[in-house]
C-alpha cells in the first residue's frame, strides 16, 4: 500500500512539472509581442466562428425537436399549446403599447429630444411580430426628431450683473498672492 501512494505522488509531481513547463513565455521584444497578439487574434476569430456555428446548430436542432414534438402531440395537447400562445400574445398586446412608450421615452431621453404628444402617435406601428417593441423602428423614429433647443432662464429685469471682485489683469504670482491675501477674490 505505501508503494502505491509513492507512485501516485510521483505521477502528480511529474504532471505539475509538465504543466508548468508548458505555460507560454512572456514576449521580450516588440516583434514577439506583435506576433503573439496576431496569434491570439486568429485564435479569437477561430473560437468566435466555432461559437456561431454551434449556435446555428443549436437553433437547427431545437427547431427540429420542436417540429418533432409538435407532430407527436395529441389534439388536446395542440389545443393547450394554441391557448398558451394566444394568451401570451393577448397579454403582450395589452402591455405592448406601454412597453413601446417606455422604450420611446428611454431612447428620447438618451438622444436628448422631445417626443410629440401621445395622441399624435400610433404606438402599435412600433410593435414587432412578437408583440414586443421593435427597437430599430423606435430608434429610427427618435433619431428623426429634431434636437431640443437649450432653454435659458428668463433674466428680464435682473439688471446688470456686476461682480465684487477686482479685475485680474496679470498672472504674476506675487500680485495674485496679494489679491488673494487681501480677501478680494476668495
Amino acid at each position: 500500500m505505501p508503494e502505491e501512494n509513492t507512485t501516485e505522488t510521483t505521477t502528480t509531481e511529474t504532471t505539475t512539472t509538465e504543466t508548468a513547463s508548458q505555460e507560454p513565455k512572456a514576449p521580450t521584444t516588440l516583434e514577439e509581442a506583435l506576433a503573439l497578439l496576431e496569434e491570439e487574434r486568429k485564435s479569437t476569430t477561430k473560437w468566435k466562428s466555432l461559437s456561431r456555428q454551434n449556435e446555428d446548430n443549436y437553433k437547427a436542432v431545437s427547431k427540429e425537436r420542436d417540429d418533432l414534438k409538435a407532430s407527436q402531440m395529441t389534439d388536446a395537447e395542440k389545443a393547450i399549446e394554441a391557448a398558451r400562445t394566444e394568451g401570451r400574445n393577448s397579454a403582450l398586446s395589452e402591455v405592448g403599447t406601454d412597453l413601446v412608450t417606455a422604450e420611446m421615452a428611454l431612447q428620447a431621453a438618451t438622444a436628448g429630444v422631445t417626443l410629440p404628444a401621445a395622441e399624435f402617435l400610433d404606438y402599435s406601428k412600433f410593435l414587432g411580430d412578437d408583440g414586443r417593441p421593435n427597437k430599430d423602428k423606435v430608434k429610427t423614429f427618435v433619431e428623426s426628431l429634431p434636437k431640443a433647443k437649450a432653454e435659458f432662464p428668463n433674466l428680464q429685469g435682473a439688471g446688470k450683473q456686476t461682480g465684487g471682485a477686482p479685475e485680474v489683469t496679470t498672472m504674476d504670482p506675487n500680485e495674485l498672492a496679494d489679491i488673494i491675501s487681501d480677501g478680494l477674490i476668495l
